[in-house]
Formats: structure tokens, sequence, C-alpha cells
């Protein structure tokens, strides 16, 4: 009787220990996986009596389901006396009102012939977040790395922004990545880049920058705006996203974000938008180590915009180089070099080149009546029709004053040249008007042909040019082959001898 007592004694004892320790204890049938045991601090953090627990399965405390829970126990048989301890797991408690990590230790027993795993697990909550918000640290870190590679890489703002979407996703465990910008038009920001999942839902969605309409209230208005960064750790209860908790909650499942706005002079020029479906994702120090993304993609931006400045002014020195400045056309320097390559082409295509002169007749009594200022207008006018009547591929340079070159690319016979010699002297037959003001003007052309007066660009230049005195002395308003004589007699087959008087256009169908 006194051994009973002091058994029931001691067993009372042990229960009190086993009630007082912060573990939770708790003994599983191995086969059927119901409780056979639990001490008082597993039933305050699970919320449920010691009855309920008694006819529970191991699951029923677990997000795992009954085959990950019977592999664990298989581990801890194997395990033998020490059993093992499992990586933490995520607990739930009654009716899902608390979460935890949890780690435990499982050792197999036998018990009166009884199979049974008994389980000793700990509160890791803690160092489950913390761990992982060192991992996510890292990896942000090595984002930040692989954009500072894209900047280096990278040729356009557009292949920069999507390295830097890619980089996010690859590199820092990001769920979805967006690079947004402004469209000035419609106030909306829009995505130049993206990477990850929901990339659909994302182009679809409206982001407005207004802060007057609800899709301008969310974490990137809020973000552009203030141009600091938004973030919220649970998104379906932040009240700054409202108009966006169905789409999340049916499409995307998203659990927390941040907007980087992308900063040039202290404005907002767009933002950075990441998505996370873990909550809280974005700490403090991962939020520091994204605005230093976004602020070497400003740098970048401000890179490759002196980069096109550079370009721009190069190009532009080039083309006054090679361009007349008033009329836009070629100037002497790339008439030049079209004209070689012309030549140098000859044998491999065939094509025989032409060059013609043309000089406009009396322009210097417009300058000299009407000033530069309209003399110029005029010369514009008069670019304008001839490149109009001209091939494609012909060229129409000026060389200075009222001098042009045409060049035309391939010349089957002498009747082509008259052909396009008459263009250019109807495009000219109708007034010029400049400020309400007409001036008729007529022009002499001067044609020579690649290989009947010369092989080199020296010498159908030359012959260009003293052919077109040639068309002067013929009574100007007309045209001349080099090695034509202006004593010669010119037939006239579209129009009868005494219709033609002193500056009206030549016979342009035949040659001399």
């Amino acid at each position: 009787m006194a051994g009973s007592s002091f058994d029931e004694a001691l067993l009372s004892h042990w229960r009190e220990l086993l009630d007082s320790s912060p573990d939770c204890l708790l003994v599983s049938d191995y086969h059927t996986h119901r409780y056979l045991y639990a001490n008082a601090t597993t039933c305050a953090i699970a919320g449920y009596t010691l009855d309920e627990l008694l006819t529970m399965e191991t699951a029923a405390l677990t997000v795992r389901g009954r085959d990950a829970v019977a592999e664990t126990f298989r581990k801890a048989k194997e395990a033998g006396p020490d059993g093992f301890t499992d990586e933490p797991r995520l607990m739930v408690s009654k009716g899902n009102k608390r979460r935890g990590w949890w780690e435990a230790q499982f050792r197999y027993a036998v018990i009166q012939d009884r199979e049974v795993v008994v389980i000793v697990s700990r509160e890791v909550t803690s160092r489950v977040l913390a761990e992982r918000a060192e991992l996510r640290t890292k990896k942000i870190y090595a984002a930040l790395s692989a954009t500072n590679e894209a900047i280096i890489r990278s040729l356009s703002p557009e292949e920069l922004f999507q390295s830097v979407c890619d980089a996010a996703i690859e590199s820092g465990g990001i769920t979805t990545a967006v690079v947004l910008m402004p469209e000035p038009e419609t106030g909306l920001l829009k995505p130049k880049a993206m990477a990850g999942f929901g990339r659909e839902v994302t182009r679809a969605t409206v982001i407005s920058i207004d802060p007057d309409r609800p899709e301008g209230q969310g974490l990137n208005g809020l973000a552009y705006r203030s141009g600091k960064p938004q973030v919220t750790d649970d998104f379906l209860k932040d009240e700054r996203t409202r108009h966006w908790h169905s789409v999340i909650r049916t499409q995307t499942r998203m659990r927390s974000a941040a907007a980087v706005p992308i900063l040039r002079n202290g404005l907002a020029i767009g933002t950075l938008y990441l998505c996370s479906r873990e909550r809280a994702a974005f700490d403090d120090e991962v939020v520091a180590l994204l605005v230093r993304m976004a602020d070497n993609v400003s740098y970048a931006l401000h890179s490759f915009e002196q980069e096109e400045e550079r370009r721009q002014a190069e190009e532009r020195a080039h083309y006054l180089a090679t361009h007349c400045s008033l009329t836009g056309l070629p100037n002497r320097n790339l008439l030049s070099d079209l004209l070689e390559q012309a030549l140098a082409s000859v044998s491999r295509t065939g094509h025989n080149p032409a060059i013609m002169f043309v000089d406009l007749d009396h322009f210097k009594e417009v300058n000299d009546n009407w000033g530069h200022d309209t003399g110029d207008q005029v010369l514009e006018k008069v670019a304008r029709r001839m490149r109009e009547v001209l091939r494609d591929h012909d060229v129409l340079a000026r060389l200075g004053g009222d001098e042009f070159v045409v060049l035309v690319q391939n010349i089957d016979r002498r009747a082509h040249a008259v052909r396009v010699a008459g263009k250019l002297l109807d495009a000219l037959s109708m007034p010029v008007e400049v400020d309400g003001h007409e001036f008729l003007l007529t022009c002499s052309i001067g044609i020579s042909l690649y290989p009947d007066h010369g092989l080199h660009q020296r010498e159908l230049m030359k012959a260009a040019d003293l052919a077109m005195y040639v068309a002067k002395e013929k009574g100007k308003n007309t045209w001349a082959f080099a090695g034509d004589d202006a004593s010669q007699r010119i037939v006239c087959v579209d129009e009868p001898p005494e219709s033609r008087r002193p500056g009206s256009r030549q016979d342009r169908s035949t040659s001399s």
C-alpha cells in the first residue's frame, strides 16, 4: 500500500515536471499516428484540450500530410535510441489562430509492447525568420551585384530594365519584378520590363500617379509622388492596396510588396516594383539594398542619355560635314564619296553613272532684288522640286550658291539622260512662291556620261561643268552634253522653230 502511494506520488511529480516544461512533449502511436499523451504546454500552445488531442492524429497540428508524417516516423525508427531532429516545420493552432515554426526531435520507443514515437518540439519562429531575412538579404545583395554587371553590359535602357527584373527573380528570390515608367499623356505607370510570376496580370493592371484616382493611391503612386520607398508586409490587409485586393486574392496570392522610386535630381522618373509570396519579405535592410539598386538604375539611365547626346552630336557633326545646312542635300564632300562608290561598282553591277551640273539662271537677281533670306527660301523650294522628280537612289547635291549636281546611278543610253534632264527642267517650269511673291526660274544643265566623257570622278565632274556653260550659251533653260558646241543648231522635235524665243525651254528629246 505504501509502495502504491509512493508510485502515485512519483508519477504525479513527473507529470508536474512534464507539464511545466517550456517544450511541447507528445507521444504518438507509431502506426495509427494517434496521440497517446500531450503535456500541458502542448495543450496551451495548440489551443486544444488534452481530450481533444487524444482523438487527433499527428498531421492535424502540421501543414504536412499523413504520408510525410509516416516518413518522419520511419526515420525516427531507423535513427535508433538517439532519434533525429527534423528541420523546422510550420505548425498551426486550433482555428488557425496561431502559426509558427517548430523544431521537433523524434525518438522511437517500445512501451509495453507498443511502438510509439516520442516528440519533443520547441518553437524556433524567431530563429527561422531571422535566417530567412538573412537569406533574403544575401539574395538581394546578389541581385544588386547582377544589376551592376547588367549596367556594364546593357546597350539600351530597355535591355537594362529587363536585366534588373531578371536579376531580382533569379538572384534576389523575388516572385515578381517590374520596372514602371509614366506615360505623360495618360498619367499611368506602364511596365517597361517584367520578370517572374503574374506578368499578364501586371500588364493589365491600371496603376496611376494621380492621387485623386483609386489606382494612384497604391504603393507605386505613393512612391512616385513622395520619392520614398513604400512597403507592405501583408498586401491583403493594407488599406493602400485595397483597390487591387480582389485581383491579388484570386489571381496572384502575393503577400508582401515594395515600390522603390527611381530618382533623378530628387524627382521620380519611374518605380521598381517587387512582390513576394512571403509576408514581411521586405525589411529595412532589404529595402536599403533595393534603394541602391534603383539608384544604380538611375545612374545608368543618365549614362545612356549622355552617350545618346554624344552620339547625336557626332551624327550632327558628321551630317553638317556632309550635307548642305540650308537644303539638307548632300554637299561636295558626300557627293565625292558617293560618286567614287558608283564608279567602283561599275564592273560589278554594270550600272554606268552620269553627272549633271545644274545652275539656276538669273538667280543672282533674286538675291540682289529681294535679299538673301528670300533667296534661301527659293533655293529650298527649288531643291525640293528637283528631289521629287528623281529616283530614290539618284543623288541630288548642292555645291554652293545656286549650283546643284545630280548623280544618276544608272544610265543605259543618252536618251535616258535627256529624259532626266527634261524632268529637272519641268520641275522649275512653274513659278516658285515665297511670301506671296512668284519667282519664275529656269536652269542650265550640263551632262557627262561614264565612260564616254571620263573614267574618273574628276574628269566627269569637269566635263559636266563645262557642258553646263555650253547650255547657258545656247540660251539657258536647256541641257547640253559634254563635247557639245554652242554654235551647233539645236533641232526641236516637239515645238516649231518660230515658237522658240530667248529664255524659253529648248528641245529636251534629242542629243546634240
